[in-house]
C-alpha cells in the first residue's frame, strides 16, 4: 500500500462502475420510494460525506438508459454514460477524462479504466465484488492480465467483497498485502425475525438475481419441471432482469406457466416481503459465475428463510449442507429438485436451517465497510495506513 501521507488539499474524486443509476436512486429517495437495490441510499450518503470532507465527488454508471450529468448537491455529481464497457470504452474514457479526477475508484474489474488511471497518474484504487473461478484458459487470458495490472505500484489498494472472494483474488496472483476484504453495513439481522417452521399448504420458492444462464436460473426452471412431473411442483417467483424473455419462453415450453411468475425488478423492501412469504430462497449459481457473496443470501439469512444453494466456491465455509443451507451440485437440476423436495417434506430440517441463520450470518460479518474503506484511503494518515494493513488479506492469513 502507498506509504505517503497525503495533503488535505481539495480533490476531484470519481467513482466508476458498470451498472446502477444513482440519479434514479436519488429521485426514489426524495420521493420516499425506497431503494431499488440494496445500499444505494447508503452509497449516496457516504459519497456526500466524503465530498464534504475531501473534495468534489462524482459517481458514474456506465450502462444507464440515457446520458446525463446531474449535480445532486454542492459536493456530489451523478453521471450516466449509457455505454457498454465492452463495446464503447472510448466514450466512457472521454467522460472520465472530462472530469479530470485526481482520485479514481474503479468498482469492478474494468481494465481499460484502470489503465487510463495509471497512464494519467491518478491516485487509484479498485473495489470488487467478484470471484475468479474457471479453468486454465480463464486464468491465462482473462485473470492473469488483470492480476498484473492490479499489482502495479500505481494501484494503491484492491478490495473485494468478502473473505472467500478475496482469497480467490489472491489465487490469480494479486498480492495479499494489497487486498482488503470489505462488506456493506447491514441494518437488519436474524435477531429481527423469528425462527420459522415449515409452512402448511402450497410452498413458494423465490429466486432473486440477474436472469442469465450462469446464474443457474435455467437449472432451477428445469428442476421445477422435474418436480411437476413427480406431482410436487411448488410455485416459483423470479425477481430480476436480464434475459427474461428467454427464460419465460423456456418455462412456457415446459408447460410451467402456472408454476412460475416472472416479477421483473422489484424494490428491495418488496423483495424482503417476498422472502418472508416464501418457504425457501434458491441461489443456483454455476461455478463460472463470478459471485462475491450475493446480497440475496444475506437477506435470506436476516429473514431466517431457509436457503437452497449451489456448491459455488464462494459459498463454501459459510453455507454448510444440512446445517445452514441445503446444498446441491451446481448445474445439476435433478439434485436441485431433490433438495427442494427434501426441504419441503422435512419440518426438522426446515427448522434447523431457519434457526441456524443467526450463526451463518454472524460468520459473514466483516468490520471493513465500503464508505469507511474509501475514507481511510483518501485520508491516509499513519493511523489509516496501519488500519488498512491490519485489515489486509496478508494480515488475516497470518
Amino acid at each position: 500500500m502507498t506509504q505517503t501521507v497525503r495533503e488535505s488539499a481539495s480533490r476531484r474524486i470519481l467513482v466508476i462502475q458498470k451498472a446502477g443509476d444513482f440519479r434514479e436512486a436519488h429521485r426514489r429517495r426524495m420521493a420516499g420510494e425506497g431503494d431499488q437495490y440494496y445500499g444505494h441510499s447508503y452509497v449516496l450518503d457516504e459519497l456526500e460525506r466524503l465530498g464534504a470532507a475531501f473534495g468534489e465527488v462524482a459517481i458514474m454508471c456506465c450502462t444507464t438508459r440515457e446520458r446525463y450529468s446531474e449535480r445532486l448537491s454542492e459536493n456530489l455529481v451523478t453521471i450516466g454514460a449509457n455505454a457498454d464497457p465492452k463495446t464503447d470504452q472510448k466514450h466512457i474514457l472521454e467522460i472520465v477524462a472530462a472530469w479530470q479526477p485526481s482520485h479514481l475508484i474503479v468498482n469492478g474489474p474494468m481494465r481499460f479504466v484502470l489503465e487510463w488511471g495509471l497512464a494519467n497518474r491518478c491516485e487509484l484504487m479498485c473495489i470488487l465484488a467478484d470471484s475468479f473461478n474457471g479453468g486454465p484458459l480463464h486464468r491465462l487470458f482473462r485473470y492473469r492480465p488483470l492480476a498484473r495490472l492490479l499489482n502495479r505500484q500505481g494501484v494503491a489498494l484492491v478490495a473485494n467483497h468478502g473473505l472467500n472472494a478475496s482469497h480467490s483474488l489472491a489465487s490469480i496472483g494479486v498480492a495479499p498485502r494489497k487486498i482488503v476484504p470489505w462488506d456493506w453495513p447491514y441494518l437488519r439481522s436474524p435477531a429481527d425475525s423469528p425462527v420459522r417452521s415449515l409452512p402448511a399448504g402450497t410452498e413458494g420458492l423465490l429466486y432473486v438475481g440477474t436472469l442469465q444462464e450462469n446464474k443457474g436460473i435455467g437449472d432451477l426452471i428445469n428442476a421445477i419441471a422435474l418436480l411437476r412431473e413427480a406431482g410436487a411442483a411448488p410455485h416459483l417467483t423470479v425477481v430480476g432482469t436480464g434475459s427474461g424473455s428467454r427464460f419465460q419462453e423456456m418455462a412456457t415450453a415446459l408447460g410451467l406457466e402456472a408454476y412460475i411468475t416472472f416479477a421483473g425488478l422489484l424494490p428491495n423492501e418488496r423483495v424482503l416481503e417476498l422472502m418472508m412469504a416464501s418457504a425457501a430462497v434458491v441461489v443456483p449459481s454455476r461455478h463460472i459465475y463470478p459471485e462475491g457473496f450475493p446480497l440475496t443470501l444475506y437477506e435470506a439469512l436476516c429473514t431466517r428463510t431457509p436457503i437452497i444453494a449451489s456448491d459455488h466456491p464462494m459459498f463454501r465455509g459459510h453455507l454448510l449442507h444440512g446445517e445452514t443451507a441445503s446444498i446441491f451440485k451446481a448445474g445439476n437440476s435433478a439434485q436441485l429438485a431433490e433438495r427442494i423436495r427434501e426441504l419441503l417434506a422435512d419440518p426438522a430440517l426446515y427448522g434447523t436451517l431457519s434457526a441456524n441463520s443467526a450463526s451463518a450470518w454472524a460468520s459473514l460479518q466483516n468490520p471493513v465497510k465500503w464508505g469507511d474503506l474509501i475514507e481511510r484511503w483518501l485520508r491516509l494518515s499513519q493511523e489509516d495506513l496501519d488500519w488498512l494493513e491490519d485489515n489486509s488479506l496478508a494480515a488475516i492469513q497470518k
